[in-house]
């Protein structure tokens, strides 16, 4: 188990109640048990340390009881129930109570929990065998043997170390037979907790006379103690995690239960602290009449401090992590004293350096130089309370995520910490598992089969029952983060789900989304997932003519549209469709607009189409009431279509597929299968969600794995680089320009993904010199696959292939998939001949939208998907894509192999990317035609290319006969390169001289020279 701690630097606000002072709850608790009678101390402490000397207690014959919010404690005699008691794991308890069983009615044994084994307290056992307590271990460590008999009093020297052990000395000094003094040597560290000890023994009737420096304390003997009734103060010590955190971010925080700022007004050892932060410029505002301190700013920085930590050490690792984010640098004094406590809290607070904090030690001072920014890591708490709240409070403002081991530390002193944190809209939940990504578990148990069964959004109900508090969603847009658990994604996909019903949405209707990577987008398709409707997906980079097409054919009833995004008002661009000439065709009869510019007014367009209506999808979904038994009796079975997808049309008009929750589910399974992936794995989601490859292989495949899906906005390489690192993304599926600009990022001096082990590259064949180089300067494993919007992925490389197979090919049949080349007559060919490339596989659609003509061609008689490409397996099983049916080029009668002389091309130094195409001819049909685009800086001639092409001994009739220099090559929004916008621009050119350059290539029978090379300038109307 570890706490997962998700970074935000979002307002943080609400209202908590400080808990009451523990340390007055130890004291007063043990105080009224040694006041023969009956005492009251009215404001419960729950903290388990309190607990345990609450155990303890009664282990010794005092009874404690509970009325309301007051302890009521029946002091007298100690007389065991048993011959040893148990501190648990309270120091406090430890210190406070080993020599006052001395005055227990026999001998007892004083234990703790296993650890304490190790917690050393030889000069407190050496100072109370001086006042004639009779304790003895062989280790100086718990268990304690503690023998029974009055402490005869006298001299006793203690070490200003600990003030706990100064404080047990004067605890039990007043029952002694003679006079006591108790002598400080030393340092003195923490003298307001000793005051404080000194204070309440008065409320209970025991006197001791203290020095003014505080080292002398003189303490009559046989004393009686009398009883009392009293109100425990707030806990300064639980209160300052709260002022941590609206301190470091922008905050409107109320803290009740804590009356002044002012420490002279506070009875509490650490209300120092109070006039530390302060000082550090934290506005706090006092309501007298609530009982009540409020925060509040817009993101002002905090100053830097100077403390002496001898004051309030206990207060270090909360202090250290607030100068972490503040201006300048601040230094804490004599902190020799802190590395004694629960763990070295200096040390353990170091690891804030980890997280891009700027903290050194020289053995007394720690300094700390604030940063703006701090981003998640992985750390230790090493089972200390302080240092778990303290990082995990900075790691809420970190960027990313963050775990901490010992999640549960915190239930010591604080156990409202979480949900005080949860009420202040900090996300922090403890969750079971490793806290890295491993790679190493196995899959979740099930089959194919058994996926199937489960429709899309009842894999997020499961989960949600399963690991509510588990991360399921990140949505990284460029100016923030925002987070779901799978609790809150549930939830808020039963209230979209609702809205949906509603608006009239039943099983089956089409609901069409043009939404750019965002939560927005996950919720609206689980919604209609829920409910049995077909979302239809529709590409943001789509303007009014892609749009209504996909309206038009899709028959969508209801639209989810986004207000803005990336400049475009894609709500006004809608109203213009549903006002034009085109709106008779179209059955759309709702628009549910999506704000995603929070602080940017809008308002709906007008439309003057009075068949719809339009609704702002926050307002509309506020006020809809959800009816989990009205969902439940729409869910769709599994064999329901779920998704409407158009193909990205690179070879023509989009053509719509229908894909069931079945076949979606399999289909991510048959992935899971293949890599494999696994519970500790984050899915990284930078491709569209309205694409195949973001929606299945990313969304949907988290979906079924039960793992957080990481959604990037809008695409930049540099933040790619970021979102990964600080959410560890562990999984990718995208296209190759989302791997070149990670390559690039990185070799331009950005820091490689630590946690990225898998990105699965598909699309369009990856160039394999740069699937190569992304393997060494990525340190991930990139694996080739085969896929389309029809069939799903059909073959997959592995992590565990051999490299040249991993990244060289398109990988190997997943499993239930079965690959075949056929010739042109449909008969199979052997292994290494390039054929036509058919498949079968239980994800195939089962054909196109309203288009039976175009269905027919895509089957062959038997069954089999064409696919449209020319492929090669070779012995291993291995596919190979060598090019597209209709990218041939068929220079006369000799087929080019485009794919192979991409390859080659590609792996040219001036070369950055590359595609070939066909050039009419008349004599010779076609020719090939190489649009290149270079690297900056770089220049090629079409003759420098044919001596590459020579020195690679290449076929001269595979030559490109034209190269063209462009800006970028024309690409859909997943990264395919639309080819056929490129031979319509090669249509109109013509063929270069080729040179003579060896005497076996002084002729070519079929050349047909023609002069002449031009720069173009391509620039396409889409980019990835």
């Amino acid at each position: 188990m570890h706490l997962s701690v998700a970074g935000s630097t979002a307002r943080v606000h609400g209202t908590v109640r400080v808990p009451n002072s523990k340390y007055h709850a130890h004291r007063a608790l043990i105080l009224a048990s040694l006041a023969p009678g009956t005492s009251r101390i009215t404001g419960l402490s729950d903290a388990r340390h309190v607990q345990y000397t609450v155990d303890l207690l009664r282990a010794l014959g005092i009874t404690v009881e509970i009325e309301g919010d007051t302890f009521v404690v029946h002091g007298g005699a100690y007389r065991p129930r048993r011959d040893h008691v148990t501190v648990g794991s309270s120091g406090t308890t430890l210190y406070f109570m080993v020599g006052l069983a001395a005055l227990a009615d026999r001998d007892v044994l004083v234990t703790g929990q296993k650890y304490f084994d190790r917690r050393p307290i030889g000069p407190l056992l050496r100072a109370l065998r001086e006042l004639g307590v009779d304790v003895s271990s062989p280790t100086d460590c718990p268990p304690i043997q503690v023998r029974h008999g009055r402490p005869t009093g006298g001299t006793v020297h203690i070490a200003g170390t600990l003030s706990q052990w100064i404080s047990a000395l004067l605890l039990i000094a007043p029952f002694a037979a003679a006079h006591t003094t108790v002598i400080v040597d030393g340092p003195f560290n923490e003298r307001s907790y000793v005051d404080l000890t000194v204070r309440m023994m008065a409320q209970f009737g025991l006197n001791v006379a203290v020095s003014a420096d505080g080292r002398r304390y003189d303490i009559a003997p046989g004393q009686v103690a009398h009883p009392a009734d009293l109100q425990l103060p707030p806990d300064i010590g639980s209160a300052a995690f709260g002022l941590a955190v609206a301190g470091i971010r922008p905050a409107d925080v109320v803290l009740t239960g804590l009356p002044s700022i002012d420490p002279a007004d506070v009875d509490h050892p650490e209300a120092e602290f109070l006039r530390i932060v302060r000082a550090m410029g934290l506005p706090m505002e006092v309501d007298a009449a609530a009982g009540a301190v409020r925060v509040r700013h817009d993101g002002a920085r905090l100053q830097a401090t100077e403390v002496d930590c001898r004051a309030v050490p206990d207060m270090l690792p909360v202090l250290s992590t607030m100068a972490a984010f503040a201006e300048g640098e601040s230094v804490f004094h004599n902190v020799e004293h802190v590395r004694l406590k629960e763990s070295d809290r200096v040390h353990a607070m170091l690891q804030l350096n980890e997280m891009g904090a700027q903290l050194d030690f020289d053995g007394t001072d720690l300094r700390v130089r604030g940063v703006p920014q701090l981003r998640g890591a992985h750390l230790s708490s090493f089972n200390d309370h302080r240092v778990l709240m303290s990082l995990a409070v900075a790691a809420s403002a970190a960027s990313g995520r963050s775990t901490l081991t010992f999640p549960n530390a915190y239930r010591i002193s604080y156990p409202q910490f979480l949900d005080a944190m949860a009420d202040l809209h900090v996300d922090m939940q403890v969750e079971k598992g490793p806290a890295r990504p491993t790679g190493r578990r196995r899959p979740p148990a099930g089959t194919a089969d058994e996926a199937a069964r489960i429709t899309g959004a009842q894999w997020i109900r499961r989960w949600a029952d399963e690991r509510p508090h588990s991360l399921a969603l990140v949505d990284a847009a460029p100016d923030r983060t925002t987070r779901m658990t799978w609790s809150e994604l549930d939830h808020a996909v039963d209230k979209a789900a609702a809205l949906l019903i509603e608006l009239g949405v039943q099983s089956g209707d089409r609901v069409a989304v043009q939404l750019p990577n965002c939560s927005g987008f996950v919720v609206a398709a689980a919604a209609a997932s829920r409910i049995g409707a077909v979302i239809c997906p529709i590409m943001p980079i789509f303007r009014q003519r892609e749009v209504a097409f996909a309206l038009k054919r899709s028959g969508a009833k209801l639209v989810i549209v986004a207000d803005n995004f990336r400049g475009r008002q894609h709500d006004h661009e809608l109203a213009d469709i549903l006002a034009g000439p085109e709106a008779s065709e179209l059955a759309v009869e709702h628009v549910l607009v999506m704000h995603l510019t929070p602080g940017v007014a809008h308002v709906l367009p007008p439309c003057d189409n009075p068949d719809v209506t339009w609704n702002a999808w926050h307002r509309a979904s506020a006020w809809v009431t959800v009816d989990r038994a009205a969902l439940d009796a729409r869910a769709p079975a599994p064999q329901d279509a779920a998704q409407l997808l158009f193909t990205s049309g690179t070879s023509g008009e989009p053509k719509g597929v229908l894909h069931t929750h079945e076949s979606l589910s399999r289909a991510a399974w048959m992935e899971i299968e293949q890599l494999p992936l696994n519970s500790t794995d984050s899915v990284y989601i930078p491709s569209p969600l309205a694409h195949q490859t973001g929606f299945l292989y990313g969304m949907w495949l988290a979906w079924v794995l039960g793992v957080p899906e990481i959604v990037q906005r809008v695409w930049n390489g540099r933040q790619a680089l970021e979102i990964l690192e600080a959410w560890e993304g562990t999984f990718v599926q995208a296209a190759t320009p989302f791997l070149t600009d990670l390559v690039r990022e990185v070799e331009a001096g950005a820091p490689a993904p630590r946690a990225l082990r898998i990105f699965v590259a598909t699309g369009a064949a990856v160039p394999r010199a740069l699937a190569e180089r992304a393997t060494r300067v990525l340190g991930t494993a990139v694996c080739g696959a085969f896929g389309t919007t029809e069939t799903g992925l059909a073959a997959l490389s592995t992590p565990a292939d051999p490299a040249g197979k991993a990244w060289g090919t398109d990988g190997k049949a997943l499993r239930d998939v079965r690959l075949r080349i056929v010739d042109d007559d449909g008969h199979l060919v052997a292994a290494g001949v390039e054929g036509n490339f058919e498949l079968t596989s239980p994800t195939v659609f089962g054909g196109y939208l309203d288009r039976p003509d175009l269905s027919a061609e895509a089957f062959a008689a038997d069954g089999w998907y064409r696919t449209g490409d020319l492929a090669v397996i070779d012995d291993d099983g291995f596919l190979h894509i060598t090019g597209r049916v209709r990218d041939v080029i068929n220079r006369g009668g000799e087929k080019v192999p485009v794919s192979e002389i991409e390859q080659l091309l590609y792996r040219h130094e001036a070369i950055d990317d590359v595609a070939i195409v066909a050039m009419p001819d008349e004599r010779l049909g076609e020719r090939a035609c190489a649009f290149a685009v270079l690297v900056p800086g770089a220049t090629l001639s079409f003759t420098k290319l044919q001596n590459y092409l020579d020195d690679n001994r290449v076929s001269k009739s595979y030559w490109p006969e034209r190269l063209e220099i462009v800006d970028s090559l024309p690409r859909n929004a997943v990264g395919k390169v639309q080819k056929f916008l490129l031979r319509e621009r090669a249509a109109t050119l013509k063929p270069q001289r080729l040179t003579t350059l060896t005497d076996t290539d002084k002729e070519d029978p079929l050349d047909d020279q023609h002069p002449g090379h031009a720069r173009r300038t391509w620039k396409p109307n889409r980019t990835a």
